[in-house]
């Protein structure tokens, strides 16, 4: 494979805030075997080392075409992926990949946002904890991103309406995907702990209370409370803060976003409740945390 980079960063407006649906990037990408990955020449709040990995502000979809590679987040970890597999990165969730060095890889990948896809991840059409997706569609979805870049590309980085079209094209296809059987759960008390902090790292970027993590494993908030005190040595509402924090820490060493747009993607309710938590744990405030 010849090493192969195309793909462009689009503007986002009030405008597109306003669709509810819109396209941030798209681009092709081949590496071939031992070749540097990721590229440098990607804007900073995008660029990663596979070694540390990164957090994103946006829904990527990435379909690997050809060669494999490995893939984690969350608890996946190391995950072999390989052609026709969908990658799906969601806003405030870790995550990491890289291209087999021996053989590399070529994948399609767009980015998009808006209150459109919040809301159905939402109702769990997609999923951080089933960041996989073994697709036949690929073919289909190869195309419509491969048209979609090449309407960037003939008509320059300008966001158009038309875009939704295909975006919502893309994501019907990887819906009709048969969903997996779940595995079976441990109902042990170490069970239900690991499946709460599951719960807890997957969605508390998100509006999150004690009571959600209890309705979610389908245990009574107290027993839960126990169980989670008697496990980690520490309440549900202090890994929540824990999880936000770590996931800020990230984002402000790592990114160039504002730092009141950090607080509302890993889930504070403003930037005074996150500076408070800060200075509570880091002895500092975020904007300190940045400058370091």
């Amino acid at each position: 494979m010849n090493s192969k980079r195309d793909y462009f960063y689009l503007p986002v407006g009030q405008k597109e805030f306003s669709w509810g649906l819109y396209l941030t990037d798209v681009g092709h990408n081949i590496v071939r075997p031992y070749e540097q990955h990721p590229a440098r020449e990607h804007p900073p709040s995008y660029q990663f080392q596979s070694s540390k990995g990164r957090i994103l502000s946006e829904y990527q979809i990435i379909l690997i075409t050809g060669g494999e590679g490995y893939f984690s987040s969350g608890e996946i970890r190391n995950q072999r992926v390989t052609q026709g597999d969908v990658l799906m990165l969601f806003p405030g969730i870790w995550h990491t990949y890289s291209p087999s060095s021996k053989i590399g890889w070529e994948d399609y990948w767009i980015g998009l946002n808006g209150s459109w896809i919040s809301a159905i991840c939402e109702r769990c059409l997609f999923q951080p904890n089933r960041p996989i997706i073994h697709t036949s569609k690929h073919k289909e979805i190869q195309a419509t991103i491969a048209e979609l870049l090449d309407d960037v590309r003939k008509n320059g980085a300008v966001n158009k309406p038309d875009y939704i079209v295909s975006i919502t094209k893309i994501l019907t296809l990887l819906s009709e995907e048969p969903a997996e059987q779940e595995p079976d759960f441990n109902s042990g008390k170490e069970g239900i702990v690991h499946e709460a902090t599951r719960v807890i790292w997957e969605w508390s970027y998100r509006t999150l209370t004690v009571n959600d993590v209890a309705k979610s494993v389908q245990v009574n908030r107290r027993t839960l409370e126990r169980y989670f005190r008697d496990i980690c040595g520490a309440s549900i509402h202090d890994e929540i803060i824990r999880c936000r924090l770590v996931r800020a820490e990230l984002l402000l060493k790592k990114t160039h976003v504002p730092i009141h747009r950090i607080a509302t993607m890993v889930g504070f309710s403003s930037h005074q409740q996150m500076c408070l938590h800060f200075i509570k744990y880091f002895k500092c405030t975020p904007a300190k945390v940045r400058k370091s």
